[in-house]
């Protein structure tokens, strides 16, 4: 999702011009012709390295539409490859970045042959050092929703960053979340096709699961000016009281990135498009350009930028807060079952529940109110879950 989301707002950008007076012609933005999408973000301590090929859709109809058949290599300045083979799932391709040629300071480029033939090549980029992640922290702060009567509480991360003279002054973070949800009832009670079941004991192997998601969020930093490479309290991710999110227990994974100034500007460009208000008619949008074009014809672009560093990492682990209010947390209710259960809604569920006089009663649970999993979480517990 986090992919589709950035192909969206690139594309949406490289449709619109920069005049400032210059009214846009809607029809020509509805009429685009597809691009090649490349999303090759490397970093050399990660093992398995994977960059994502796709063409761009329509703002209609926005969906990944990968590319398959491509010919991909990582090569340096020296003539050194590193290719990169297509997985079973589509438009995916995987390579290893290892060896004594991958080395700080060293200059590498991204190559891609398109089933058509044309050659695509990125600028060269330089391996950047990556300081230590410095100082991740949290506060409980209160704000406001779309209903001005309500306010919500919630975390708000921060980072200080700390480096020194030995590395650049561009960086981006990206944000990893894993929580842990309930199923509002664990399996106890259902009908189906072979007749009914009850458990002599409850079964709650699919109650409690863990999602992991890549944040949609790009958060850079320049401290380019500044007469320390530093700078404290600097906002990432906020997250609301009014999900399960932090309702139980909350990991953030912060991965860390040194940028080239080029690739910093592309990143805080597209930040801008994506996370800022864009008025077609009134303000106008930068143009994010990347860095990967077409080498026989440097006027077609493909979407996307390549990059390569070093990477560090920290994560933080949060649990339950007592300032933190969950007044909104959405909770399935049993549906009272009137009359006879029709032949055909197998299997049926039955869960206790108690109705607004505060009567108990036994009614239908839906299969996705039992069985967690369906929310796209796993049953299988992180192995660092219960690390403080």
């Amino acid at each position: 999702m986090r992919t589709i989301k950035i192909y969206i707002a690139v594309l949406i950008v490289a449709m619109l011009v920069s005049s400032c007076i210059e009214r846009y012609d809607l029809a020509k933005i509805t009429s685009f012709e597809p691009k090649l999408v490349i999303d090759a973000q490397l970093a050399t301590d990660d093992g398995v390295q994977e960059i994502v090929i796709s063409k761009s859709s329509s703002i209609e109809k926005s969906a990944l539409n990968p590319v398959s058949g491509c010919t991909v290599y990582v090569e340096d300045d020296k003539g050194n490859k590193f290719q990169f083979i297509e997985t079973s799932e589509k438009g995916h391709y995987q390579g290893i970045l290892e060896g004594n040629t991958i080395v700080v300071g060293n200059r590498y480029r991204l190559q891609v042959k398109s089933p058509d033939s044309k050659i695509f090549v990125s600028n060269y980029e330089t391996l950047m050092p990556c300081p230590e992640v410095s100082n991740v922290y949290y506060n409980v702060e209160n704000r406001g929703t779309t209903d001005p009567k309500v306010n919500q509480n919630g975390l708000q991360f921060y980072i200080d960053f700390k480096g020194d003279d030995n590395y650049g002054r561009f960086f981006r973070w990206q944000l990893v979340e894993t929580y842990e949800y309930h199923s509002t009832w664990p399996l106890d009670k259902w009908l189906d096709w072979d007749g009914y079941h009850e458990l002599n004991k409850t079964d709650y192997s699919n109650f409690v699961c863990y999602k992991t998601e890549s944040l949609d969020d790009i958060f850079v930093l320049s401290t380019d000016g500044f007469n320390q490479n530093s700078f404290a309290k600097f906002k990432l991710h906020y997250v609301p009281d009014q999900t399960q999110v932090l309702q139980h227990k909350y990991s953030l994974l912060i991965r860390q990135y040194p940028l080239s100034e080029s690739a910093y500007n592309y990143w805080e460009n597209l930040r801008k498009n994506n996370q800022e208000d864009v008025n077609l008619f009134g303000r106008q949008p930068a143009n994010v350009k990347g860095n990967i074009y077409n080498e026989n014809d440097t006027t077609e672009l493909a979407l996307g930028y390549f990059g390569i560093s070093a990477v560090r990492v920290k994560r933080i682990m949060v649990n339950p807060s007592s300032k933190l209010l969950f007044n909104n947390v959405y909770r399935c209710r049993a549906l009272k079952i009137e009359g006879p259960i029709p032949e055909d809604e197998r299997p049926f569920y039955f869960a206790k529940d108690i109705d607004g006089n505060g009567v108990e009663y036994v009614g239908q649970a839906g299969a996705e109110c039992i069985f967690c999993t369906m929310h796209g979480g796993t049953t299988v517990k992180p192995t660092y879950w219960d690390e403080k």
